[in-house]
Parts: structure tokens; sequence; C-alpha cells
């Protein structure tokens, strides 16, 4: 698909504000920066260094409920580093922008249940450089589910490819937020992926459908005031195909990647 079109597409839910938004509604603006010691997407150690990761994300409420809401987001992921280790991502780009993303999406919660649906696009400056063949910019629709049930958050996640590869990925997960408190909390994160085999290959390089990354993360988040959080978080990844683990070592990538990060986010 070019990516014109897909540009346009990221732009709905900014057209549809103009009709569903309340007058008068003020946005909600948050800025973010994570510095992080590695770069995983999917399982897939994209730099086996340290990474800046800047945010920025814009929402607006609707007409529809008080908790329903329109977002929209960037995110990019800076490398600090010439050297990427045992990574898919090229040497050789410390201080430049390896891959950024463009998100849009609607929000609605019914009780207990929360949607949210949208349009993600990715775009990977230097992939013409990968080692197991070019990555360009591709686009995914994408829709998540989950539910409140006893303090616990578990959920369900499609992602189609519709541009590059028309491929799914699949993840299912729970999710918990634990306070210590007034200002301390902890936040807990365990999934499971699946990709198709249209997906395994463009991502991995490796043509067979198969069980994906099993991922874990505990984030430890302070409040510091009524705009600013502080993060530090401890994450993991592990493939569990075995076929495609075999695959990353072939490659010469950290198929098991430990790293942690520290953020500090902004709202306003």
């Amino acid at each position: 698909m070019p990516r014109r079109l897909a540009c346009s597409l990221a732009l709905v839910p900014l057209v549809a504000a103009g009709c569903i938004v309340p007058e008068k509604a003020a946005p909600n603006v948050g800025f973010g920066a994570t510095l992080a010691s590695k770069f995983v997407h999917r399982g897939m150690t994209l730099v086996d260094d340290a990474v800046l990761q800047s945010k920025m994300s814009v929402a607006l409420p609707t007409t529809f409920g008080p908790t329903d809401r329109i977002q929209v987001e960037a995110e990019g992921a800076m490398e600090l580093s010439d050297q990427n280790g045992d990574s898919w991502f090229p040497d050789g780009h410390a201080g430049r922008f390896t891959q950024i993303e463009m998100l849009g999406s609607y929000q609605r919660t019914f009780g207990d249940l929360t949607l949210r649906g949208g349009i993600h696009s990715y775009n990977l400056p230097n992939g013409t450089e990968f080692q197991n063949g070019e990555r360009g910019g591709t686009t995914e629709l994408f829709l998540l589910a989950s539910m409140n049930v006893l303090e616990a958050n578990p959920y369900v996640a499609v992602h189609y490819d519709f541009d590059e590869v028309r491929g799914a990925y699949y993840r299912a997960g729970m999710a918990e937020d634990i306070p210590l408190g007034d200002k301390w909390a902890i936040d807990l994160d365990g999934s499971i992926g699946y990709v198709s085999e249209a997906q395994s290959a463009w991502m991995y390089g490796f043509d067979e459908p198969g069980v994906a990354d099993l991922r874990g993360e505990l984030v430890l988040r302070y409040q510091y005031d009524d705009r600013t959080t502080l993060r530090a978080g401890v994450h993991g990844s592990l493939i569990v195909d075995d076929d495609i683990d075999e695959w990353f070592t072939d490659l010469g990538i950290d198929d098991d990647p430990i790293w942690f990060s520290l953020g500090v986010g902004w709202v306003f």
C-alpha cells in the first residue's frame, strides 16, 4: 500500500473527532521518554544496546460516554550506540531513529469490558540494511479487548497487517496494577503471542507460523505530582516455538532477552 494512503488512514480518528467530540472538549496531551537497555519487538531483539524511546499522545473524549476516547500517538526509538550486538537492526546508526510508529485509535467501554481498535503504522528508516532481506514501512489494523476481573485485566489482541505483510499477529495476556500507598504502584504484565506464516516471514525472516514470544514485565511506578510519573522496569521475552528459536540462533540474534528501563511521563 502506498505510504500516502497509510498516512491518510492514520488521520481517520482526527477527522472523526470533529463529529463525535463534545463541544469545547479539552484534549489530554502526554509526553514521555524512556531509556532502555534493549529494544525488543514481539520477541525479536531489534537493538541489543541502549535506546532512547520518545512518545507523544493526544486524547479526546467522545459524546458516547465519559470513558470513551479518540487517541493519536507517535513514538520513536533512537539508537545510542553504533554497535547493536546480537540484534536484527544493522549497526552504525547511533543518534538516529530506527523505528518510528504512528497510531490512531478509538476506545469504548461497556461496563468492565474495554474495546480499543485502530490503525498502527511502522516506518523503518534503515530497513534496506537488514541482514535477512529489505524491510520498509508497513501498516496494521488492530483490535484489543480487555476486562476488569477481580482487579486484574485479562486481554486479547489481534493485529492484521494489510499492507506489506498480509498476515496476523495475536496476543493474549494478563495485566495488573498493584497500589503501594498514595504515590507508588507496581504494574505487572504477562502475555504470549502467535504469528501467522506471512507475519513470521516478514518479522522474523522465517516462513512458518507458530507460538512466538512469551513476555513479562514488572514496572515500579511513582506519581511525583499530578502531571509527572516516573517508572523503572525489568522486562523479559522468550521465543517459545522451537523452530523459530533455532532460526534466531542461526542468525545470531538473542532469543531470550532481558532488559531494563527508566522512564518519565507528563500529562497536560
